[in-house]
């Protein structure tokens, strides 16, 4: 199974693993636009660096200088200035340490500025990337999972991007320059520090490792966490209604004991690994405080060089234990950046571009020619189906739950192919359209109406040139809601998340209007009557007549009365179209429309 083919299934993502190379190609695009601010920031990495190597080497001029001078009244020379006077000595190294801070500081500035660009681009690309997804990857991952990937998984990116790499950059340089340092003060005493530096490399390699699949299992449980919140969020009223809490809440607690053991986990490790680095630290220390002390008392070390050894090795453990807590830190965002590399390894719907880009304009009639259809190989949807439509007609399509209504809308906005058959639009094959020309001609009205936060005015054009007021003031009097006005704020009216404050009739009322300004060929009525009280929905059908006059109409129903007035309707049953004609013919069939049309009516 490939790393795609896992990245669609639920519970699979904390099995998939990526080297990190593999990591820095994916993300390479994100990073190459502020290659040059980076450089500029490790080159102040540099500088920070010799700043901080600089501090020890001043205290040990200061101590064989002036508090125990090893020649009194000599002074000292600091790169080839004389320095004879503790009061000058002391002017110097203030003149330092504020230039190494405000270095520092700019270093700081700098690379939180170049981690900002980048997680920006990544958080948009990643957005764009999965609004063109197909429809069947959101089949396979809620919207919880995915919520987490913009949302934690890119913000643990982002701790990546402005902090943990330069720091981890810097700490190493930091240790470099440490060793090379030493070296040059006490070769002897720097060669016994060089023997930890293998050891704590191997443990910081087994540790990695460790590390790694821990967070990968943190984040996907996380995931896991926030799908299941969204949905009892969302759920609400039903597990209020049904007395389902404690049901949902089992379920939810045993997810986060999930993610409690395996964060403890990770704890532990690195609880482990912390003292592990200070141990290493105490020997150290131990060995250099015997070896010096022997030297300075055989006078073959000043107590100002010890002095400096000793500040170098605290200076060397302290970015090594920083580079501890930094590497949790990371593995932590390389296990999230995983997880957003899948999803942008995910292939888009695919884009149908054809010379003959420019043919449809506008949508005349609409035919399907033996279509067969399923969303897995074993389970056929659609099964032969064959009709057509022309502009100015309407048809209604029927059937029970299942039958294969709405896989007909999704073959026809492209959201799936057929299997076998061909769909042709304008006598053009479908697959031979750019998609984006059929959809830019169809307007859908669902039964769900869905609305975005905002004002009235950009939920019927949400396209940034929105139309003049006249013009959507016409579009909301044609869809029989011009009541708007009076009742609310009109077009400027505040719509919050789920249509609030609008009820469900005015909230397809709204919908019905959108598609009314965008004056589209086809309409796509999929339910749009359900769930409303007579009065909205008398208003709706005269909404939906008005707007179906010279387009073409598709309108999928349970309510057969609903279609009583299309001029063609097509009864499904498991896929097939089991009846078609007017609804005068089929009720003279006397066959299961008629059926169904009695049992309605009692």
């Amino acid at each position: 199974m490939t790393a795609k083919t896992q990245a669609a299934i639920p519970g699979q993502e904390n099995k998939i693993r990526m080297e990190n190379l593999t990591l820095l190609k994916a993300l390479w695009p994100f990073i190459r636009p502020c290659i040059w601010m980076l450089v500029f920031t490790t080159l102040l990495v540099f500088v920070v660096t010799f700043f901080e190597l600089l501090i020890p080497i001043l205290t040990q001029k200061a101590i064989d200088g002036f508090i125990l001078p090893v020649d009194p009244g000599a002074g000292i020379n600091l790169a080839g200035i004389k320095i004879t006077s503790f009061t000058q000595f002391g002017l110097v190294f203030a003149g330092i340490i504020i230039t190494a801070f405000t270095i520092d500081f700019g270093q700081s500035i700098s690379m939180e500025y170049t981690g900002q660009k980048i997680i920006l681009a990544l958080r948009c690309t990643l957005f764009s990337h999965m609004t063109g997804l197909p429809i069947s990857y959101y089949d396979k991952n809620s919207s919880g999972r995915l919520v987490s990937r913009v949302a934690g998984d890119i913000e643990n990116m982002n701790e990546m991007f402005t902090s943990v790499l330069v720091f981890i950059f810097k700490d190493l340089v930091l240790m470099l320059g440490i060793l090379v340092v030493m070296f040059f003060l006490n070769a002897k005493m720097a060669a016994t520090l060089s023997i930890i530096v293998p050891v704590v490399i191997i443990g910081v390699m087994v540790f990695a490792k460790i590390l790694r699949k821990a967070f990968r299992i943190i984040r996907h449980q996380i995931a896991e966490i926030n799908h299941s919140f969204s949905e009892g969020i969302t759920g609400v009223k039903i597990i209020q209604t049904t007395s389902s809490k404690r049901r949902f809440m089992e379920r939810f607690e045993k997810l986060n004991h999930e993610h409690f053991t395996a964060a403890m986990f990770q704890i532990k490790i690195f609880a482990l690994f912390m003292p592990f680095i200070g141990f290493l630290g105490v020997i150290s220390v131990g060995a250099i405080l015997w070896t010096g002390s022997i030297a300075v008392i055989n006078h073959t070390l000043t107590l100002g060089e010890l002095v400096a050894f000793l500040s170098y090795m605290k200076l060397f453990f302290r970015p090594l234990r920083d580079l501890s807590e930094k590497f949790n830190l990371l593995q932590n965002a390389l296990a999230s950046a995983e997880r957003i590399v899948l999803v942008l390894q995910q292939q888009k719907a695919p884009k149908r571009t054809t010379k003959s880009r420019n043919l449809l304009k506008n949508i005349n009639n609409i035919k399907f020619e033996n279509i067969n259809f399923s969303y897995t190989p074993e389970k056929p949807v659609l099964k032969g189906i064959n009709f057509s439509l022309k502009k100015g007609k309407s048809i209604g399509i029927v059937g029970q739950t299942g039958s294969g209504k709405s896989s007909i809308i999704n073959l026809l906005t492209g959201f799936y192919r057929p299997d076998s058959g061909q769909i042709l639009v304008n006598n053009i094959p479908h697959n031979s359209i750019n998609i984006k020309d059929i959809r830019s001609q169809t307007a859908l009205v669902m039964q769900d109406p869905i609305l975005f936060a905002g004002t009235i005015r950009e939920n019927i054009t949400p396209k940034k040139d929105l139309k003049g007021d006249i013009f959507l003031k016409t579009a909301l009097k044609k869809a029989n809601c011009a009541f708007l006005f009076e009742k609310f704020s009109g077009l400027d009216t505040q719509i919050r998340e789920g249509g609030h404050p609008l009820s469900s009739g005015e909230k397809q009322l709204v919908c019905i209007a959108r598609a009314f300004a965008f004056n589209t060929d086809l309409i796509i009525f999929d339910e749009a009557t359900s769930y409303m009280d007579s009065q909205s929905e008398q208003r709706v059908h005269d909404a939906m007549k008005k707007l179906m006059e010279g387009r073409l109409s598709i309108i999928i129903a349970h309510r057969l009365s609903t279609i009583r007035e299309c001029d063609k309707i097509l009864l499904l049953r498991e896929g097939r179209i089991m009846e078609q004609g007017s609804h005068r013919q089929l009720v003279s069939l006397k066959g299961e429309f008629h059926h169904l049309l009695k049992k309605e009516k009692i």
